[in-house]
């Protein structure tokens, strides 16, 4: 079982802390990840028994403990990932992450300490990933980051390609292009930067932009 965990705040890390324990309670063979993971000692101390303890940005390391105590069988066929990937949400909606972290060092959130800094995915990457989601039933995009406005600030905007075309890792282009598949498309997370003005004709046009 693997048991992924919040440190945000200390109500969310009282939660981890219990659901840690309920899991090693029902399975006994736990695997710890995400945020809290990162206090590894602490997790430690107060359970024990748990089998590895990874932070967040950890996904080789946690799949690397998984195999470690439970090696996967030799089906490559039933391995293949379906062209959507695996989720967790209903068929028509589904989460796009386009970065993690945050630059910021604003005194009452911690998510810099816990998430490290800016680190945008590719415009290309995302909307590869975008388009599969699409052409496996999802309508409506969640697009998600710490702070999606300031999405390519940390590459310096580079220019990424998709489908052959050239397309900026900047959350303007971004937004263009995501306009263009047939889902629904919603930015969270949105704070003003300058160039957020420029979503707003975006818009205004609609989808077909």
């Amino acid at each position: 079982m693997v048991v992924n965990t919040c440190g945000f705040i200390d109500a969310a890390e009282a939660e981890s802390l219990e659901a840690i324990g309920e899991a090693v309670a029902d399975n006994g063979r736990v695997i710890v990840t995400g945020c809290l993971g990162g206090k590894a000692e602490k997790i430690r101390k107060i359970h024990p028994a748990v089998l590895a303890v990874t932070g967040p940005h950890a996904y080789e390391e946690v799949m690397a403990s998984v195999h470690e105590h439970l090696p996967p069988p030799e089906a490559p066929f039933t391995q293949l990932l379906p062209p959507g990937g695996l989720k967790l949400t209903p068929r028509h909606y589904a989460y796009l992450k386009i970065s993690e972290g945050c630059n910021h060092r604003c005194s009452f959130c911690i998510i810099p300490g816990l998430r490290g800094d800016l680190d945008s995915r590719p415009a290309g990457e995302v909307l590869e990933e975008a388009g599969n989601l699409v052409s496996a039933g999802v309508r409506e995009l969640l697009v998600v980051s710490q702070d999606t406005s300031a999405y390519g600030v940390d590459k310096k905007y580079p220019l990424s390609f998709w489908g052959g075309r050239p397309v900026k890792t900047r959350l303007t282009e971004l937004a263009r292009a995501l306009g263009s598949l047939d889902a629904w498309v919603r930015l969270h997370y949105i704070y003003p930067y300058p160039h957020v003005d420029e979503l707003i004709p975006l818009m205004a046009e609609g989808a077909d932009s």
